[in-house]
């Protein structure tokens, strides 16, 4: 043993101090994110930004999609390890073959950013105004068409009665200005931005008649990943429930993560409603949604609602 070595090693145990050989640094999981740009996962954007990711060992790339519906290809090809689908689309997956669990919640309901936005002209107080109306959805059975068309049946007209059109988030206000479409259900935070635009006006209160705690969007991934990677998901967990309980005190620092995934503007930001966040998962919370995909013709199979959500 070199002479500064063994001096070192005395004088250790000499202080009742044990030393350790330098082994190599702790191993970091990366994982990719595939997330829409929404504040409904603020949570995951500021673990990521205020390291609760790092400090527990795992490296989040984001990657942006326009769609809920890319999440599950994305998924069942690995060319993500993680997404954030709607209920809908989730179990519309699942009824198809695959076999995705739920990891985390996002966003629930109540949502203040959350308004169904006619456009401006159109003469559309009511929910019976709608009929013959092309109105524009983000995704065709994902979470705000299904929502709608329960609107339209709790308040007396057949959803067949109106027409669909895909229409992203971003090309909402553009769609609803040049009369491609009449109304839009529209979501933080580009809800500000269209009705500030003047492309738009808010209906009414029409989400007030779901349950609070209702899921939107979730953090899923495939079974066998979260079976094979269980202490990363226990990891995602604890960072993104750090990060729920951090947020309410700190306000610049979620809207500053805001922005760098969503890139809109700090005036919109500042603007924005918060969102009420949830990581827990309940088997209610995914029962709903199975009902209303079997009432809606989404889904054929009697899904099990704990089966859905990865313990």
């Amino acid at each position: 043993m070199a002479p500064g070595r063994t001096a070192a090693v005395l004088l250790a145990a000499a202080l009742g101090i044990s030393v350790a050989a330098a082994g190599p640094a702790a191993a970091t999981e990366k994982i990719k994110l595939m997330y829409t740009a929404a504040n409904s996962f603020c949570a995951a954007y500021v673990a990521q930004e205020e390291g609760f990711f790092g400090k527990r060992g795992i490296d989040v790339e984001f990657v942006l999609t326009p769609s809920s519906g890319n999440n599950p290809p994305a998924l069942v090809s690995g060319a993500v390890q993680v997404a954030g689908p709607t209920m809908t689309t989730l179990l519309q997956a699942n009824d198809a073959g695959l076999d995705l669990v739920v990891i985390a919640g996002a966003a629930v309901y109540p949502r203040e950013g959350d308004v169904l936005v006619a456009r401006t002209g159109s003469g559309i107080r009511k929910p019976t105004d709608l009929k013959g109306k092309m109105v524009g959805v983000p995704g065709l059975g994902a979470l705000l068409h299904v929502m709608l068309r329960r609107y339209l049946q709790e308040n007396g007209v057949d959803p067949s009665d109106v027409r669909y059109s895909e229409v992203g988030f971003v090309q909402a206000g553009d769609a609803l200005k040049s009369a491609q479409i009449d109304a839009y259900p529209s979501q933080a935070p580009f809800t500000i931005r269209i009705l500030q635009s003047g492309a738009g006006y808010p209906v009414e209160d029409w989400m007030k008649n779901t349950p609070d705690g209702t899921l939107t969007v979730v953090y899923a991934t495939t079974r066998a990943w979260a079976t094979e990677h269980r202490d990363t998901v226990i990891a995602l967990r604890a960072a993104m429930e750090e990060a729920r309980a951090y947020i309410p005190a700190h306000v610049d620092a979620l809207n500053r993560a805001i922005g760098v995934y969503t890139k809109l503007p700090a005036a919109v930001i500042a603007a924005l409603p918060p969102s009420n966040l949830t990581v827990d998962v309940s088997p209610e919370q995914v029962k709903w949604w199975i009902d209303i995909a079997k009432e809606q013709n989404l889904i054929t199979g009697d899904a099990d609602p704990a089966s859905i959500i990865f313990k």
